[in-house]
């Protein structure tokens, strides 16, 4: 489990499926979030009973449950997948399923906690993320967190009818020290 100012991240467990599914099967949350498993009640359960924890050093995948600190409620998912334990570096992928916690802070910390996993608990050099084109409000959130874009993949990936340009963007673990928020933000827990 790692905490944050405003959430938990947990493995998830079998309470968490319905929630998975209901953003699963949600077209606008399946395009942002560019992880999701099955959108079968029996599957997610399956697949959470497989899932590995951070604790798991052959683990090139960990997902977790977000939970609202304040009241446990599961507010949202992630994933910090392609570990590269060789490299030092795994990309990053979040989503807080329920619209109206979207803009309520939760996000800023959720990509707090995740970086401390990967910079402070696996020891990584790197972290990255892709975000599709027309995902304007992740694109701008990860660019004003610090993240650079590193490239563009051009025309990548097809949603509603049409080929998406997807972007990748980075940030090493001396930038994500550097940042002035991260600070302020934990002070403030």
């Amino acid at each position: 489990m790692f905490t944050g100012r405003k959430i938990v991240l947990q493995k998830p467990t079998k309470e968490d499926a319905p929630y998975f599914q209901k953003w699963f099967m949600n077209k606008e949350f399946r395009h942002w979030y560019d992880s999701y498993m099955n959108v079968s009640l029996d599957m997610i359960e399956e697949d959470i009973a497989k899932m590995k924890d951070a604790t798991d050093p052959a683990a090139d995948r960990i997902d977790f449950a977000v939970k609202n600190k304040r009241n446990g409620e599961t507010i949202g998912i992630a994933s910090i997948k392609d570990i590269d334990r060789q490299n030092g570096h795994a990309e990053i992928v979040l989503g807080i399923g329920d619209e109206e916690n979207r803009l309520a802070g939760f996000g800023v910390d959720l990509m707090i906690v995740l970086a401390d996993v990967l910079f402070h608990h696996f020891g990584f050099e790197k972290c990255y993320c892709k975000i599709n084109d027309n995902n304007r409000l992740g694109l701008k959130s990860a660019l004003s967190f610090g993240f650079t874009a590193e490239g563009k993949l051009r025309k990548h990936t097809f949603i509603d009818g049409q080929y998406v340009d997807q972007w990748i963007l980075g940030i090493t673990r001396e930038e994500y020290e550097n940042l002035s928020i991260v600070p302020r933000w934990k002070a403030r827990a």
